[in-house]
């Protein structure tokens, strides 16, 4: 055997063993003491790739520890706080386009191009935030000084400037008119969440440290030990078994077979005389013999 046959073995080899093991890995499920964002937040991370499932362990056996020091009112507002945060900061360059009607018509046409719970949670929280900056009259009034080229200097419209170019750093990476969301939005929010885990990590480690009369918690070892977490492995779905192709002997051996086993027993019940019966029920025509088709057979 030569040299290239040796190779194409080989990686025949390395390719169905890999494809027999693709599905042998674990994924990190949160449980209800977690608010739901973080759940939605590792389900979509450990989706997008078999390694991400080792890059997020260690922040979750941080976060689970530190978690134990903390009440659920302060688990749910940091973790709650910390994803949405995380998500809006950026150091890219601002854009000036205001928050307006249209902003709003790109969102709703987008949550239709994903079935992604979390990019969905994540739209409609920034629809939600377009929305009521839309609404409010101070941003009415800040951008008519803006269209006049007056400069601005109140802090209150400065803020509301800032909230606008923030959310504007996502919209603008949304296309409505493609057939999924444009690559860069997945991209940035893929690398946005493992920094959001981070950050969660580290408030945690804040909260636990200053508010706890206690010993904080000692570090986890492995995920056996997880309490607002589990792990639990990814089973593939079983192919389902070659259906053998029935002859029309056998699709009618039920019926035609005097001896067959197979046919369901007569109702012993007499629903026609039963006094409990409706009376639309109680005087039925007695069927007709019908059976003498299968004597065609």
């Amino acid at each position: 055997m030569n040299r290239n046959c040796i190779n194409i073995l080989f990686y025949t080899f390395v390719a169905v063993f890999c494809s027999q093991n693709i599905y042998a890995q674990k994924t990190i499920v949160a449980t209800k003491e977690m608010p739901l964002e973080l759940s939605l937040l590792l389900e979509n991370y450990q989706l997008q790739s078999p390694d991400n499932y080792e890059k997020t362990l260690p922040f979750v056996l941080n976060i689970d520890s530190y978690a134990r020091s903390l009440s659920k009112e302060d688990i749910f507002m940091i973790g709650k706080i910390e994803i949405y945060k995380t998500l809006l900061k950026n150091y890219d360059a601002p854009i000036k386009q205001p928050i307006d009607g249209n902003t709003i018509n790109i969102l709703k046409r987008s949550l239709a191009k994903t079935g992604d719970k979390f990019t969905k949670w994540f739209i409609l929280a920034l629809m939600k935030d377009s929305q009521d900056l839309i609404g409010s009259p101070p941003y009415k009034e800040f951008l008519l000084q803006k269209n006049t080229n007056i400069k601005i200097e109140k802090v209150e419209y400065r803020r509301l400037e800032k909230k606008g170019e923030l959310l504007q750093y996502w919209i603008s990476k949304i296309n409505p008119e493609s057939a999924e969301l444009s690559d860069s939005f997945k991209t940035d929010l893929a690398l946005k969440m493992l920094e959001a885990l981070k950050n969660i990590q580290s408030s945690f480690y804040f909260m636990a440290k200053e508010s706890s009369m206690l010993p904080m918690s000692p570090s986890l070892k492995n995920e056996s030990e997880l309490k607002f977490f589990s792990v639990k492995d990814i089973v593939p779905m079983a192919a389902p078994d070659k259906i053998q192709p029935k002859s029309v002997e056998d699709i009618l051996a039920p019926v035609t077979d005097p001896d067959s086993q197979s046919l369901p027993k007569p109702s012993q019940e007499n629903w026609l005389e039963d006094e409990n019966a409706p009376p639309s029920l109680q005087n039925l025509p007695k069927p007709s013999n019908d059976a003498n088709w299968l004597q065609d057979f």
